[in-house]
């Protein structure tokens, strides 16, 4: 039997409508060679629908509501693959996905590697929707500039199983992107964004509930880095993150203009984005100084 040279971990939680389009992409790229995994803890008809649509996938349902990133490290550790790739449900894969991420990691000695994120059926999304977007992945937004990084997408991000694995263990019983990458990139191994690994986003989230999961992310990255720190270091933290909009909002702005597509539209959503950076802000603002609380337990997506 062949060795799997690439594990795709899709996390879902109650993502019966998008699902089948995420793994359909797939399906027409896999080999023997290729091993799909999602990782499930949905209360909706997801894992029937796996079960009964996609009987290649190898299905880890769990009956205990487990956020995404338990749920993503339950799904590393039951890779084989020499790479091992993360996807959303969100996530549509372009028709060479599969080819261009084993091609990038044959190329590069880069342990992490990203690609780009397109949105799904530009022409049919609201002003809701393009704010979404744009706020969670408009740096990623094609053309994306290949090279070294300092963030890559969480929806569209490979993993050279050494940067995961420890002695044929896995390293980390929750997988938290953001510190994972630090890790990663702290030890030598700086990130790398390649263009050609292409996915597009449909993400059909009501703007009332992304606005609560902004928070939450604030907080829970917020309570998370600071553990075990000295209150000191709380407090300074805290107070530096009434500037983290402004911040963010430079960065993406930076990041985003010169790519010369849809200006108008991130013009247009700005406030909508602002208003999204500033819960975000003030999540980490509460996770410097309370710590995370139960919002990491409520991230699913």
């Amino acid at each position: 039997m062949e060795p799997v040279q690439l594990s795709v971990v899709v996390a879902s939680h109650n993502a019966a409508a998008v699902m089948p389009s995420c793994l359909a992409a797939l399906e027409g790229q896999c080999d023997r060679r290729t091993e799909v995994i999602v990782a499930d803890s949905s209360t909706d008809d997801t894992p029937d629908l796996v079960r009964r649509r996609f009987p290649w996938v190898r299905l880890l349902h769990f009956d205990d509501p487990l956020a995404i990133a338990a749920l993503r490290a339950r799904g590393i550790a039951a890779a084989a693959g020499r790479v091992i790739a993360i996807l959303d449900p969100y996530s549509i894969a372009a028709d060479d996905w599969v080819r261009e991420v084993l091609r990038a990691h044959d190329r590069r000695d880069n342990l992490v590697i990203g690609g780009s994120v397109d949105l799904h059926r530009p022409e049919s999304r609201s002003w809701s929707a393009w704010a979404i977007y744009l706020n969670e992945y408009g740096l990623f937004m094609p053309p994306v500039v290949r090279g070294e990084t300092w963030i890559v997408p969480g929806s569209n991000v490979s993993y050279k199983r050494a940067a995961l694995f420890d002695a044929g263990q896995p390293r980390y019983r929750e997988f938290w992107k953001t510190f994972v990458n630090w890790e990663v990139a702290r030890a030598g191994s700086p990130l790398w964004l390649e263009p050609a690994i292409r996915v597009t986003l449909d993400k059909p989230i009501a703007l009332g509930d992304f606005l609560r999961t902004r928070y939450d992310h604030g907080r829970c990255f917020a309570g998370l880095r600071v553990r075990g720190s000295p209150g000191v270091v709380r407090v300074g933290r805290a107070a530096s993150a009434s500037v983290v909009w402004l911040v963010q909002t430079w960065r993406w702005t930076r990041g985003f203009w010169p790519k010369r597509r849809h200006r108008v539209r991130f013009v247009l959503t700005l406030p909508i984005q602002l208003a999204l950076f500033g819960v975000w802000a003030w999540g980490e603002a509460c996770g410097y100084a309370r710590g995370a609380g139960r919002s990491c337990e409520q991230l699913f997506y």
